[in-house]
């Protein structure tokens, strides 16, 4: 769903989409064909948009604070309800060199994820973004001429291509989501960008250390990389001598490195 935020003449577009996981005891349902307790399907939209006007235009974790303690209320026969919501960004379109307010284009593969879980009496929110798309075209490993030289060399590639995801448990519901999704989204990409890595593990391990190290209200990370295989094209057949400039994508099996780090 596309909710719209109207402040005056500008606009902010929040594309949702919503889904319901609930636990409960509907075994009458399955063994005897007995609904009733059961949410409907036209019950839960009319929840999420009801909901999507009065907190659609908050932190994608508000938004889905406020549907669990909604769908707890609304049915006892509940006890667990858990919410994830993903939102696709829209960056305004800038023309004559200036951000329009009502005019939007379609930004990166990338993804925003909430995903909060309540039984009435305790809370868990993790935040997360998807497909992120990086690449790191130097300082990866070390330069292989540089490791002929000292004969160190140990061909690891210096070349990252690959799309990022990432999903953080906070401690507390009561954190002011923005700020911090913002803070950790930066931690990754300038850990990213300085630190040199000798491995994909070794980066994403990084990653989250410093993400831990920052935020006490963070209590682990999860990172994963879908790497994008490129290798080197044959510089001999080109009669050229820069074997490190021209890359090709490789139609094989995508590579998935993934990292877990809690504070024990």
């Amino acid at each position: 769903m596309l909710r719209i935020v109207r402040r005056g003449d500008r606009h902010d577009p929040r594309d949702l989409t919503v889904s319901f996981r609930f636990e409960g005891e509907f075994s009458s349902a399955f063994l005897h064909g007995n609904a009733e307790g059961i949410l409907p399907g036209e019950t839960v939209k009319t929840l999420v948009h009801a909901a999507a006007r009065e907190h659609g235009g908050k932190e994608i974790e508000t938004f889905g604070l406020a549907l669990c303690a909604q769908a707890l209320v609304r049915q006892p026969s509940i006890s667990r309800v858990r919410v994830d919501v993903t939102e696709r960004p829209w960056h305004r379109l800038e023309a004559g060199g200036k951000a329009q307010a009502q005019t939007f284009v379609s930004g990166s593969s990338e993804r925003r994820t909430a995903s909060v879980t309540s039984n009435g009496r305790q809370v868990s929110v993790v935040s997360g973004l998807e497909d992120l798309s990086i690449m790191r075209s130097a300082g990866f490993a070390p330069d292989p001429r540089a490791a002929e030289e000292d004969g160190a060399g140990d061909g690891l590639q210096r070349l990252l291509i690959g799309d990022l995801s990432a999903r953080w448990t906070y401690t507390t519901g009561d954190v002011t989501f923005g700020p911090f999704r913002q803070g950790v989204r930066a931690a990754i990409l300038e850990t990213l960008a300085w630190h040199p890595s000798r491995t994909v593990q070794h980066a994403l391990y990084t990653v989250a250390d410093v993400v831990l190290t920052t935020y006490d209200e963070i209590a682990d990370v999860t990172l994963a990389l879908h790497e994008r295989p490129y290798r080197p094209a044959d510089h001999a057949s080109s009669g050229t001598d820069a074997p490190d400039d021209l890359f090709l994508a490789i139609d094989e099996p995508v590579g998935v490195v993934e990292v877990t780090v809690d504070r024990t």
